[in-house]
């Protein structure tokens, strides 16, 4: 079960990373401008949030395994049209496609593991799983860039499809919703309640609260790795496919270290929201860091990028704070309604950096100065701070007491009565 979630999980993050590492090369081929640019990874985006609803319903109903297996399909048609694209409205359309193919994802691993983990170990497990499917963001920076140096973007994307086809099946034929155990423990709900039960999940404020932080974490990690990260490397310090792609690759593996130190503090500290919150300072300040860099040293800008990139992944303690407060019958609806939010937030921060980057005039090859990308992350750093004053809202579950189940929503019989 472990290899064929990995390789979705891998897959979700190289689907989502691999445009930023090719963006001057559309960029050139199609002849887009930036708010193009920036319309692609964000279709992406869109595709996932309009599918986090219909997700948390299929997770409750159906389970992790059949939910993961049909939309990786549609991810393995969206890479096709996207690789076969000669224009910007189908590009739009196959990253669309792979935005609601790898839609349950990364819900679907979370819901897998607060089936197959404790509560006081899942922030633990979530971050060696988002490690894990950090090793896509790796593939999608030097491998990917060797790969398109050589066979070119169209015919690497196609053999990539093929393998997303590949992890489909391998999905449906080796994973399991539940240890055995539990199988004849849990109380099957009808689909008419589970969405009866999404209702009550939307009306839980603490929803909001968390996808505030998700939305503009998230959202921040992914518009500057997935989207501006190539283009601002090719635009302010000129650097080609391969030297970017080695960058990128760096700053991947950072993300990938900062999973796993983040993944065991709350244990250590014995507290959630103390990590995250630490967190959350530590990435605003990278951020701001670069919105003031002036120097034009590679080694400088990597060093900022590689910062940047270890403190941005605190989602093991994240998710862990909310699997917390709500009991596991609701949790595929309660991560996809928080990723609901988080993934429209990064169709709209995509298309906000889109219209910064916009409102500078570019050189006669087409590049953005370096002022633009200051600006947009000096937008991002105080964007960080806002959320970081909301979540401190969020009361705290320290994992040494996280039995308890008094701040948590009721069980849909008790709702019903």
């Amino acid at each position: 079960m472990i290899p064929a979630v990995s390789l979705a999980f891998i897959l979700a993050h190289f689907l989502r990373s691999a445009p930023a590492l090719i963006a001057p090369d559309l960029r050139t081929e199609l002849d887009l401008t930036p708010g193009q640019l920036a319309s692609l990874p964000a279709a992406i985006f869109l595709g996932a949030a309009l599918m986090q609803l219909p997700v948390g319903v299929l997770l409750d109903r159906f389970g992790p395994r059949f939910s993961m297996f049909s939309f990786m399909l549609f991810a393995a048609l969206g890479t096709f049209v996207f690789a076969s694209a000669n224009n910007v409205f189908m590009l739009r359309v196959g990253l669309f496609l792979i935005g609601c193919g790898a839609a349950p994802v990364f819900m679907g691993v979370i819901v897998l593991l607060s089936r197959w983990f404790s509560r006081d170990r899942l922030a633990t497990a979530t971050a060696v799983s988002v490690a894990v499917g950090g090793i896509g963001m790796l593939l999608s920076a030097s491998p990917f860039a060797l790969a398109v140096d050589g066979y070119g973007w169209r015919t690497s994307l196609k053999v990539v499809g093929v393998i997303t086809f590949l992890a489909a099946i391998s999905l449906l034929l080796f994973v399991r919703d539940r240890p055995p155990d539990q199988q004849k423990k849990i109380k099957s709900e009808s689909l008419l309640e589970v969405i009866y039960g999404l209702k009550y999940v939307l009306l839980d404020k603490r929803i909001y609260l968390f996808a505030a932080v998700t939305s503009t974490t998230f959202g921040t990690l992914i518009t500057v790795r997935n989207l501006w990260i190539g283009p601002y490397l090719n635009d302010v310090f000129s650097l080609n496919i391969v030297e970017r792609g080695n960058i990128i690759f760096l700053v991947s593996v950072a993300w990938i270290v900062g999973a796993l130190v983040y993944g065991p503090l709350d244990r250590m500290f014995d507290t959630r929201r103390g990590v995250v919150t630490g967190g959350l300072l530590v990435f605003a300040g990278a951020t701001a860091l670069l919105a003031i860099n002036g120097s034009s040293s590679t080694f400088i800008v990597t060093a900022l990028l590689i910062t940047f990139a270890v403190t941005a992944a605190m989602a093991g303690p994240l998710f862990a704070h909310v699997r917390s407060l709500f009991p596991d019958e609701y949790s595929g609806r309660v991560f996809t309604a928080i990723n609901l939010c988080t993934w429209s937030g990064v169709f709209l921060m995509q298309i906000l950096t889109g219209s910064i980057i916009d409102m500078f005039a570019v050189d006669e090859i087409g590049r953005s100065p370096s002022s633009a990308y200051r600006v947009m992350f000096a937008v991002l750093a105080i964007g960080l701070v806002i959320v970081l004053l909301i979540y401190r809202k969020v009361e705290d579950v320290t994992p040494s007491s996280d039995t308890n189940t008094e701040n948590q929503l009721k069980p849909i019989d008790e709702i019903k009565q």
